[in-house]
């Protein structure tokens, strides 16, 4: 029986965090959450996600702090790591100073953001998947219309 990929969505604002996880699950992303970049680290080794979508700005201990925790741990290591953040400029040195495997930029729509989590779990999209999407983008087209205010 296979199991949909867990996804560890780690964003303090809880707005944000509420419509984000609300769109991954609604693709069949069973979805983790925390609030800042400690439980982030708890979380991912416990549970032991696909993917981590973690903001930059995260309290106790930042997206950057958080990110290098991981992948110096063996259990962790190989967990993929994007960067989810509504600040361009955090993107610019994801190399030299964390080691995300990636970036996504807030605010995104659902479409795009599904579409990139695919991307990141190297899901491809099937007919199945872009008939789904499909099937809904009536629903979530304008969606991220609002999503520009609470993601900060």
């Amino acid at each position: 029986m296979a199991t949909n990929p867990i996804i560890l969505l780690a964003e303090d604002n809880d707005d944000t965090r509420s419509v984000y996880s609300l769109i991954l699950r609604h693709f069949g992303f069973d979805v983790v959450e925390a609030t800042d970049g400690l439980q982030a680290v708890e979380v991912a080794r416990d549970k032991q996600p696909n993917l981590v979508l973690m903001d930059i700005g995260l309290p106790v201990l930042d997206g950057w702090q958080a990110s290098r925790m991981l992948k110096s741990e063996p259990a962790t290591a190989d967990i993929p790591l994007v960067a989810f953040s509504a600040r361009v400029d955090s993107t610019a040195d994801l190399g030299g100073k964390a080691t995300f495997d990636g970036y996504v930029l807030k605010p995104i729509s659902p479409l795009e953001l599904v579409r990139r989590v695919q991307a990141y779990l190297g899901l491809l999209s099937t007919r199945r998947t872009e008939a789904h999407i499909g099937r809904h983008e009536c629903r979530f087209g304008d969606a991220s219309d609002g999503l520009a205010e609470i993601a900060v």
